[in-house]
This record gives structure tokens, sequence and C-alpha cells, in this order.
């Protein structure tokens, strides 16, 4: 069980880490999921809840490892940050919560974990994504394919860490084992987020920003008011 785990980015249940990384793993995503749900917006619900669902359905979505009798699905954890902004700490911990409820990919003592590795990433990528906007440069493919694919080895590297620091056995095997594959799939989600990216910048540049502007659009003209 624990080869097919670290192909798809999910620490399962069991002893795989120590009490104290499971524990600060549960504290550290309490603190994102917060941080991500502070005065969140109803019309904001919707959206979250649309790629929370994309996020989920995405896991089922399985690339071959060549040599390997192994897979490894897409994270898109990227994407989510790009569109959500900081609330990709909300809509990523709940699919995964929904993807060990219901696929067993993953764990519930580990969700917390689980969420931080993959959360980590989603903000970074939004974070970048933002300061290429507020540098007054426009959103193409090239700068979705290099966020895509920094969000997936960032969430490995991160993967890799946490077995490296927190493990209960030595993981170094199965560390290098996990690189490999998310080389292609780095790549796959790069190609996915850089179409995404120059999509929505013909059709909904809004989106691209992690933000609804009504929603600062209403605001501004309520406290001018």
């Amino acid at each position: 069980m624990m080869i097919p785990s670290l192909f798809a980015v999910h620490l399962p249940d069991g002893n795989v880490l120590t009490p104290a990384w499971l524990i600060g793993g549960y504290l550290l995503a309490g603190i994102l999921v917060v941080m991500g749900s502070w005065r969140i917006q109803d019309e904001e619900i919707p959206q979250i809840a649309l790629l929370t669902a994309a996020f989920f359905v995405v896991s089922l979505i399985h690339v071959p490892v060549p040599g390997l009798p192994n897979s490894a699905h897409l994270l898109m954890n990227g994407l989510l940050g790009v569109v959500l902004g900081r609330r990709a700490a909300v809509a990523i911990p709940l699919g995964l919560l929904l993807q060990a409820v219901l696929l067993q990919h993953g764990g519930l003592t580990t969700l917390g974990m689980n969420s931080c590795v993959m959360v980590v990433p989603a903000l970074l990528a939004w974070q970048m994504f933002s300061l290429w906007l507020r540098l007054g440069h426009e959103p193409h493919f090239v700068l979705g394919l290099f966020v895509g694919g920094m969000a997936v080895l960032v969430t490995v590297l991160l993967l890799c860490l946490t077995l490296w620091l927190g493990g209960t056995a030595d993981w170094r095997s199965l560390i290098v084992l996990a690189l490999v594959p998310h080389l292609l799939i780095a790549a796959v989600e790069g190609v996915v987020l850089g179409f995404t990216v120059s999509f929505l910048a013909r059709v909904k540049p809004d989106m691209l920003r992690g933000r609804r502007p009504e929603s600062s659009q209403c605001a501004a003209e309520a406290l001018s008011s």
C-alpha cells in the first residue's frame, strides 16, 4: 500500500509518520484553513465547491509509470492556487478528506500533513502568479506551464522531506522512486495549466486573480459611501 500512496502523493494511515509530525500537520493545516476561510464571501462558495469537486475527480485520472507496475494521478493544486488564491487552503483539505473517505486515498490520521503538502505549493503558485500580474504582465501559456510544473515538484519535494524528517522508518529508497514519475506529472500539469491560463485570460481573466472582482468592487463602493 505504501508505494501506491507515494505515487499518489498521499501519506496513508499507519506507522508512517511520528505522532509529533501527525499532530503538527493538523495544527498547521488548521491554521491554513482558518487563513483561507477568513472573511469568505457567499458568492465565492460555488466556485470553491466546483474546484473542490474537480480536485477530487482528477485523482481518478491516473498516468501509467513506464517500467513500473504503478501509476500516478494528477494533482492540480497549482490550478486551485491560481484560480482560488488563498481559498485553495479550504478546497484542498476538503477534497483530500473526500478522497480518504470515499476512495481510500491517503488517510484520516495523515490528513493534516497531506493537506499541508498540497496547500503550501498551491499558495506559492498563487503568489507567483499574482506577482506576475502586479508587475503589469499578461498571463500566458508559458507562465501557466511554469507555475503548474513548479507546484507539482514542490509538492513532491515536501512529501519527500516529510518522510525523510518525520518518517518512522528509512523511506529513502521509496522517496527516490516517488520523484521519477512526478517529473512526467509536472510536465502534464504544466501543459494543462498553461492552456487553462491562456483560455481564461481571453474569456474570464478575473478568475486568474483568485478572487471575485464583484466582491472587491462592492466593498470599495461600500467604503466610499
